[in-house]
């Protein structure tokens, strides 16, 4: 035996997008395996964590929402040019670049409410020439007003019918507000002479908007788009002269989060007109922030966060939305498993973590529990996930039975290893239900929890025992249930009575954020359907994503309640169900019954027209059952939500309060704080920075450069880390 240095074991729990960061990060430095030694531990067969898609019937990608990329997703966009440098696929291969697998697109329908229905607003943002290759270019709020003030002069250049004085007014603005951003600190606050202009050109905009729109306005194209760009002005305006009279740029965002999303804006003068308008409502819309995930109720988000998000919406590089040009499994998780697995990674499928244990002292995490839920044949070979669909290497639905021992009685069963309401391992398998234990300092030094907030109630009770932190984080930061459901359609969108032309040039994708709820995102992806596998005389030609909340009142069963999700699956397919019964002729005319028979219902979806290529016979209602949804239950799917006062409860990276514990994913504390995939990308990173002091905290875009507040003095915030947190660790190795 002999001392020699060896790198320190890293453990990361859970293979959702902030475990990969993590990764990613840590391999991403040189000369890495010197000093870690890391293995990625995910339940089931799959990666991705609420980002996860798979193939189903036909090869159809199947995934838990609709996924894309913001153009303000500073960390996340750039990393995964990083992911497919790394990747480094020939050029024939589908998907070979980054350039190929994310689409800039500028175009969203909004849904307005007006004469007693919805009504279409089409939105295109104007496109720049910012590379979605680096995100270094964003310094906060400077460059999101001055991303605000260009997208108003490019509005007023498009929107048809504005009076000549408004836009002589606005332009002189525009110019002088330029100026004024770029030659004067924004550290002036309340005082900077940005905030008198704003003022005098709302009162102005207000005095032409009670000319110009009236209580009930005139219908038609353009009067609806002067009367939108009226409200988004004054949206605008409420956005910068909140900043600037908060002093944002010197007091940051989170003093802001004790208050209200509509509260805040209501505090600095937004027209009550304009609070009630979709482009009001989208961040609380796509960001889920509906109490209990019940969309009756009023949205409440922390203003700092609502404000955060907005502008940095604003600021989008290159394009407004990145679209995914496959699956999300495709596009996104499986290139970051291949990079990772090359780079010597090493990954451990099917074990579901059941408890962190302390250490005598309470300082440590000494154990991890784990049930073990399925051997391999050939351990030495290890476990393959993917499959090849049409050159591209997916995800399938379910786990490759014939690589495990225990495969045929799962493929015979169909247990959904993803699922805590399992009852597996049962007693058909006994070896199965005996604890594997990782050890500190044997099989581990370092632990990264990435496992959803949701399972923390779960796996880690007594740290909630033991620090009030983590109590705090669990009672004040909600996790929401969501739905999804798919539909393949025998007709194109314009054949459904999709109104608004889109330009396949531009990559212009028919998204709506604000239609019908409680599913009141959806979205249209004819352009994925070439990577699936349809019979040639069966074949769909438009793919509608829908993906929204689900009331939550009441405290899920134990997980021996095995009946649990059938009984929240059925509960899906019934709202489903209503939905399209009562909500698509608004959107999609020509899919009614009454637009495909003689006479019906007006406004219902005709089932018929959905492609059904497992029961020939089925009619109506009957072939929705053909099609996919789902019921995000479980703990590590809940969306985690930013409501008013959340803020101060969420963790550092660093902020475990145990030695060998580092945090990451989208519900720790960001800065940006609201659950998305650029959230779980910061998350990563500081996960990253907390073990090795890379990257280092001014090139992770967007987080905090001031201190972070003590909002509450008897909750304390860990500072970060100063110099290398992981060295290499002495071991004693034969």
């Amino acid at each position: 035996m002999s001392n020699v240095i060896a790198p320190q074991k890293v453990a990361i729990l859970g293979g959702g997008m902030g475990g990969l960061t993590t990764a990613f990060e840590l391999t991403s430095q040189p000369g890495w395996q010197d000093r870690f030694d890391i293995t990625v531990y995910q339940l089931g067969w799959r990666l991705g964590g609420k980002c996860a898609s798979s193939r189903g019937p036909n090869e159809r990608i199947e995934e838990h929402g609709i996924h894309g990329f913001m153009g303000s997703y500073f960390n996340a966009l750039p990393m995964m040019s990083d992911v497919y440098a790394a990747l480094n696929r020939a050029p024939d291969q589908p998907l070979a670049t980054f350039e190929e697998a994310f689409l800039g697109s500028n175009f969203t329908m909004l849904w307005e409410w007006q004469n007693g229905g919805l009504q279409p607003w089409p939105v295109r943002a104007p496109s720049n020439d910012l590379p979605p290759t680096d995100g270094s270019y964003y310094k906060g709020v400077p460059t999101a007003i001055l991303a605000i003030l260009n997208e108003v002069e490019a509005m007023l250049t498009m929107t048809p019918g504005v009076p000549k004085v408004v836009d002589l007014c606005i332009s002189a603005l525009i110019e002088k507000a330029r100026i004024q951003v770029e030659t004067i600190p924004l550290s002036e606050g309340p005082n900077h002479p940005l905030v008198a202009e704003i003022e005098a050109a709302r009162a102005f905009i207000y005095d032409i908007v009670r000319t110009f729109v009236p209580p009930a306005p005139v219908q038609g194209a353009p009067a609806d788009a002067l009367r939108h760009a009226l409200l988004t002005l004054d949206f605008y305006a409420a956005l910068v002269l909140g900043t600037l009279c908060d002093n944002v740029e010197v007091n940051g965002y989170d003093v802001l989060d004790p208050e209200n999303w509509s509260d805040w804006l209501t505090r600095h003068g937004i027209h009550a007109a304009t609070l009630q308008s979709p482009v009001v409502m989208t961040t609380v819309n796509i960001c889920y922030q509906s109490p209990n995930g019940d969309t009756s109720r009023a949205a409440r988000m922390a203003a700092g966060c609502f404000l955060n998000w907005t502008l940095r919406s604003c600021a989008y590089m290159g394009s407004l939305i990145w679209s995914f040009a496959a699956g999300t499994g495709e596009t996104v998780v499986a290139p970051m498993y291949e990079v990772l697995k090359r780079r010597g990674v090493k990954f451990e499928f099917f074990r579901k973590v059941e408890n962190l244990c302390l250490s005598e002292d309470r300082k440590r995490i000494a154990a991890i529990e784990m049930t073990v839920q399925a051997t391999l044949k050939d351990p030495e070979a290890g476990y393959h996930p993917l499959i090849d669909v049409k050159g591209l290497p997916s995800w399938p639905a379910n786990p490759h039975y014939e690589q495990l021992v225990e495969g045929e009685y799962l493929r015979a069963t169909q247990i959904d290893l993803e699922s805590y309401w399992n009852g597996w391992p049962n007693a058909a398998f006994p070896h199965l239900k005996t604890p594997h234990v990782l050890r500190e300092g044997h099989d581990y030094d370092q632990i990264v929890f990435a496992i959803s907030l949701g399972a923390v109630p779960y796996l880690c009770k007594e740290l909630l025992a033991e620090k009030a932190a983590w109590r705090d984080m669990v009672a004040t930061i909600p996790t929401l249930q969501t739905q999804a459901m798919q539909l393949w359609f025998y007709k194109d969108m314009y054949e459904l009575g999709w109104s608004e032309p889109l330009n396949p040039a531009e990559n212009e994708l028919a998204l709506s954020a604000t239609y019908f709820c409680p599913p009141n995102g959806n979205a249209e992806f004819h352009d994925l359907l070439k990577w699936e596998c349809w019979p040639k005389d069966n074949q769909p030609k438009a793919l509608w994503y829908f993906c929204g909340l689900m009331p939550d009142y009441e405290a899920p069963p134990p997980f021996t309640d095995t009946d649990y999700p059938r009984r929240q699956s059925e509960r899906v397919r019934a709202q489903c169900i209503q939905y399209l019964q009562t909500s698509i002729g608004t959107m999609l005319p020509n899919a009614t019954v009454r637009a495909n028979n003689p006479a019906g219902d007006p406004n219902g979806l005709d089932f018929d027209l959905l492609v059904d290529t497992q029961n020939a016979s089925a009619q109506g209602v009957q072939r929705f059952d053909s099609q996919f949804w789902r019921a995000n239950i479980d703990p590590t799917e809940r969306y985690v939500a930013s409501p008013p006062g959340s803020t101060d409860c969420r963790m550092e990276a660093w902020g475990s309060g145990f030695e060998n514990l580092v945090l990451a994913g989208d519900w720790i504390y960001t800065g940006l704080n609201v659950g998305s995939f650029e959230g779980a990308t910061m998350g990563g990173k500081l996960a990253s920075h907390a073990l090795s002091g890379a990257p280092a905290l001014h090139t992770i875009i967007g987080y905090p450069v001031i201190p972070r507040p003590q909002i509450s003095l008897d909750r304390p915030h860990a500072p970060p880390p100063t110099g290398v947190a992981a060295p290499p660790t002495l071991r004693r190795v034969a």
